[in-house]
């Protein structure tokens, strides 16, 4: 769901759309201060560099998780 809904959403997606992984990354310009206070307020916890992110989801994640980290990254 996030390989689709982060790029709809304006994010560019680095993870290859068909890798099986648990991770997603994205390049995102001024990452770290777009996201940071959106994300802490959420109490979502994601690796967030100066120009990207990662999330990395867990058999502990289920689909509330991917909504409510949704929902905190709103569009870029």
């Amino acid at each position: 769901r996030l390989k689709e809904e982060l790029p709809a959403r304006g994010f560019q997606l680095m993870t290859p759309p068909e890798s099986r992984a648990p991770m997603v990354a994205c390049a995102y310009e001024g990452a770290r201060a777009k996201l940071d206070q959106r994300l802490n307020e959420a109490k979502v916890k994601i690796t967030v560099s100066e120009n990207r992110f990662r999330v990395s989801t867990s058999v502990f994640n289920d689909m509330n998780d991917i909504d409510r980290l949704l929902e905190a990254m709103g569009t870029a």
